[in-house]
Formats: C-alpha cells, structure tokens, sequence
C-alpha cells in the first residue's frame, strides 16, 4: 500500500475510531451480550487498519518481530459480524458455534511459518485472498438469516417497528463492497486505497452508532414446541354468544406443523373466534400486539392460530393484523363525521405506528395510495336506502 499522506492519515484514523467504539460498545455487553460480538467486529477493523498502516508507514520492516500481529483479526472478521447477527435475531451464540473460530488458529499457523521461513512469501496473499472469501460467504450467510428472521417476525408481531432490522442488511452489503473494492486497492493502490479506508470509515460509524442504539429481538420459538393443546373456552363479549370449547384434536402427520394438533373443526372455530374478537374488540387498533397475545385471547396457541393464519388464510400475523387495520381506515374514510381528519389520525386509530408502514400496507392491500383511495371514496355515493337526509 502506497504511503501517502492520505492514506496515512485515514489508516489512524479508522484504527482510533474502531478502537474508541469498541469499548463502549463492549460496555454495553453486559446488557446486551450481541454487542460483545460488534465489538469484536469493529476491534478487527481497527487492528486491520493498523496492520495497513505499519506496512505503508515501513514499521514491519524496521520490527520484523511484530509482523502479522495486526493481520491476525482478519480471520475473525466475518465469524464475529454472523455471530453478532445470531444475537440481535435471537438465536445466540453457544459453544456450538465455536468452530467459526477455525480459521483464527489456521492463519495464525500461516503466519508463524511465513515468519519463521518454511513457507513461500505467495502464501501470505493466498491466505489473505482466502479470507477475504470466507468473509464474503459470511456476509451471505448474514443476509440469508436476516432474511428467515423477517419471516419469523412477520409471523408473531404486528409491527416491524425497532424490529426489521434493516440497518443490519445495509451494513452488510456496505461490508461485502468494501471486500470487492479490497481487491484492486491491493493490486493497484492509489485511489483505490482512499476510496476502502473512506469506506472502512463509513461502515464503522454506521456500525457504532446503530449498534448502540439497537437491542436484540427474540423472537418466540413456539415452532419447536410440543404439541399445541386443544381451544381453551374464552369469555365472549356482550356482542357474540359465547365460544364453545372444541374437542382436543387429531395431530396432524406431515408438514411444517406436524405436531399442532390442527383439525377443521378447530380450522372452523378459530375462525369463528378471530371473526368475534376483531368485530367486538378491535384488536388490530392495538399497535404492538403479539401473535402470542392474539392467540390467548382467541383461546387457542401461537402455533394453531400462525397454522390457521398461513394455511387458511394464506397470509402472517403481520399481514392479516394489518389488513384489518387497513379496512378500520376504509371504513373512516368513508365516514362524513371523519372527513376532516388527517391520513395519519386515521391510520394511528386504525393501530399503525408510523406513516410509511401505513402507506405500504395500505397500497399493498388496495393497490393504490391511500390519498388516491380517499379522494375516490369522496366521490363515489352512498347505498340506495342510506343516503343521508337533508332537512326539508
């Protein structure tokens, strides 16, 4: 790496900002214990920054005894943002994952050898180019599981606000470019070089600044439970007969929910029960409800009413919640008493929490936006037998 004065300075830079990040984020791992893992990530970056910089700067050549130190974080890099991952989406980070600490004993034999003079001087970048890879695949790895957690969380919460995650996804593609843009900044140099230290300098600030803003969101693993037991009777409201209690079930053999207990009879009244709970007591308006909390007041569990949701109405909790929401605003829209208030009271009576998830909701149901729906709705007239009389 060529030593100039901007690369120079970048290289301390990132190396003190990743350092000073990583102690309060490993602070906070008492509370959090995923943000041990961040600091792990962004103490990697740091160190390899420093490694830059003591080649350029020539401080290898004059201690030959420190050579490759700084470079031994490398093999950590990509195992530490996955495991970080597994912690903000739940799953945690056991003895289990141990072997993603592999590599860390592997390059540091490559490096031993390379120092002591019974390797070729090519390993150093075969091994370099390796893990560059390895951290690539990581980064897929990360994707695909943020992609699973969406999914999960879609189908036990009603509100994917402090939960998407979404940052995390950015991060990681903002990571696998910087690792496409490590290739020709080693082969080339010059801009190249200015152009990943600007970007090791991006990531690490939008690493710090949303990791210590963000916690973990654990999701509910109902899925591995035991058999679900059969519909509890619940207290109607004034407006609906009471829920009659259904015999337990037969098991079902095969399928995601092999072991949930599902029958059409249960099919049938949990339908019946979701009907009389959202007609009487309007569930949906509450913003954070649970699938958890849905099914206990249905009188059934998370797993026969996510079944019942995916399998009979074809969507998630969080789409089916949302859907009704949408209707409760339909039905504001139209209302006379109701035209003069704004889009965003009506959605945050309806349950929303925020105008965007609104407004995709609402498209995704209608197919249009929700100002286009409320100006065709202000024309359109009202059934014959209840149009509003106007005084004589």
């Amino acid at each position: 790496m060529a030593a100039t004065p901007i690369a120079t300075s970048l290289e301390l830079c990132t190396a003190g900002l990743g350092l000073f990040l990583a102690a309060p984020l490993l602070a906070l791992a008492r509370k959090r214990p995923a943000n041990a893992w961040l600091a792990a990530f962004v103490a990697s970056f740091a160190s390899l920054a420093l490694a830059d910089f003591c080649y350029s700067a020539g401080i290898y050549r004059q201690h030959p005894a420190i050579w490759g130190l700084f470079d031994l974080p490398l093999a950590c890099l990509g195992a530490s943002f996955y495991c970080y991952t597994r912690g903000m989406t739940g799953l945690g980070v056991g003895r289990r994952q141990a072997w993603h600490l592999l590599p860390l004993p592997l390059w540091l034999g490559v490096i031993l050898s390379l120092r002591a003079g019974v390797a070729p001087g090519w390993l150093f970048l075969v091994a370099v180019l390796a893990l560059q890879l390895l951290t690539l695949a990581y980064g897929l790895a990360v994707l695909w599981r943020l992609r699973q957690y969406r999914h999960a969380v879609r189908q036990n919460f009603s509100s994917m606000r402090q939960r998407d995650l979404h940052w995390l996804s950015r991060l990681t593609a903002a990571l696998m470019v910087l690792l496409l843009v490590w290739f020709p900044a080693t082969l080339l140099g010059g801009a190249w070089d200015v152009l990943l230290l600007l970007g090791r300098l991006a990531v690490l600030c939008f690493a710090g600044w949303f990791g210590m803003r963000h916690v973990p969101v654990f999701v509910p693993s109902w899925q591995k439970a035991v058999p679900s037991e059969p519909l509890a009777p619940v207290t109607a409201p004034a407006c609906e007969p009471a829920a009659r209690t259904v015999a337990e079930p037969e098991p079902a053999t095969d399928g995601k929910y092999a072991r949930s207990g599902m029958t059409p009879a249960a099919a049938e009244e949990i339908g019946r029960r979701l009907l009389q709970r959202v007609g009487c007591q309007h569930d949906n308006r509450e913003p954070e409800l649970t699938l958890a909390e849905l099914a206990g007041r249905v009188g059934t569990s998370p797993q026969l009413l996510s079944q019942y949701l995916n399998e009979i109405q074809g969507v998630t909790f969080y789409d089916y919640v949302n859907g009704l929401r949408v209707a409760d605003v339909q039905r504001m829209m139209s209302d006379p008493a109701r035209r003069g208030d704004s889009l965003l009271d009506l959605s945050l009576a309806a349950g929303f929490n925020s105008r965007s998830t609104f407004n995709a909701a609402f498209k995704k149901v209608t197919g249009m936006p929700p100002s286009q729906w409320r100006r065709r709705a202000g024309c359109m007239s009202a059934p014959i037998g209840q149009d509003d009389k106007q005084p004589a």
